[in-house]
């Protein structure tokens, strides 16, 4: 059986609060599979930061299916991601 992951280059935007100036953050993830939702990915990224000693990416979701509107994710400058249909 072939291993059909990807890795990807995420650039996450990082701020620590309203008070504090925040940055762009460039991660390195391996092992997402094309079946994995933008939030599942977003787990898995979160897994490998506290691993390293990190603080995990803090995000709003409710339903994680793309029903419910609450996930208050950005993806390429568009709300849930530019593809219609498609769950974050």
């Amino acid at each position: 059986m072939s291993d059909n992951t990807m890795t990807l280059n995420l650039k996450i935007w990082r701020q620590q609060s309203a008070n504090h100036r925040g940055e762009m953050v460039d991660y390195q993830l391996a092992g997402v599979s094309p079946d994995m939702s933008f939030l599942e990915m977003v787990d898995l990224l979160n897994e490998k930061i506290i691993k390293d000693g990190g603080d995990p990416i803090a995000f709003d979701h409710d339903c994680r299916e793309g029903i419910c509107g609450m996930c208050s994710m950005m993806i390429n400058g568009q709300a849930h991601g530019p593809l219609a249909k498609t769950t974050t």
